[in-house]
């Protein structure tokens, strides 16, 4: 398993997450080998400068081959553009409208959830594409989950939520957003970023800088 990559059957658009074997992804040399190894063009991909805000942008086949600043989301209609998002514990987000017409790759980390990351990208389905809550579907990729996830007490506040252990749940929260949203088809991984320490990097584990990608 530790040479494969780890998708979801589920999500009908094509995408994977990278995993530490592959190398660090946010060099720019090892992600583009890495993915001609897959019969994929870089030139086609569209990364974020990521900040843990609550941005997301529009983007399309003139953003390819580079990134967009201050962001953590990216959303599309183009068709041939891949989207790209970095992960070394946050949560990698994947949404698409039921038709494919529409996808976005959302990186959600605690900063970004409280801020709002994942109610924007919504807003952005629906007030610029037309595209419902109720015909979006969600894919939560690995991240740290909440058996390696001890925070402070001050989470509680900020998500109106009881600490298990002193352990927050990342995903289930970002459940919680999203359904409250309106969003009816959400799939999330069981994979832990800090737990499988054969298959990812893990910034609390390890304080690297190195990252996996997803990409749609």
């Amino acid at each position: 398993m530790k040479d494969k990559l780890i998708a979801e059957n589920k999500f009908p658009v094509k995408h994977f997450t990278s995993v530490k074997s592959r190398g660090n992804m946010k060099d720019g040399v090892q992600r583009n080998s890495f993915l001609r190894s897959l019969g994929l063009e870089p030139e086609n991909l569209v990364l974020a400068r990521q900040i843990h805000s609550a941005d997301a942008r529009i983007v399309c086949e003139f953003d390819r081959g580079g990134f967009v600043e201050n962001c953590d989301g990216l959303i599309t209609g183009a068709q041939n553009t891949m989207l790209g998002i970095f992960t070394a514990d946050c949560m990698p987000v994947l949404m698409a409208s039921k038709d494919k017409s529409v996808k976005a790759a959302v990186h959600a980390g605690w900063k970004g959830l409280a801020a709002g990351i994942l109610q924007n990208s919504i807003n952005i389905f629906n007030e610029k594409f037309g595209v419902k809550a109720e015909d979006i579907i969600v894919y939560i990729g690995p991240h740290i989950m909440e058996c390696c996830y001890e925070v402070s007490n001050d989470m509680e506040k900020t998500f109106n939520v009881k600490l298990n252990n002193g352990k927050l749940n990342l995903s289930g929260i970002a459940v919680k957003i999203l359904e409250k949203a309106g969003v009816k088809n959400i799939y999330a991984s069981d994979l832990c970023s800090f737990c499988r320490e054969d298959l990812f990097f893990s910034y609390r584990r390890d304080k690297s800088e190195e990252r996996m990608i997803t990409v749609l």
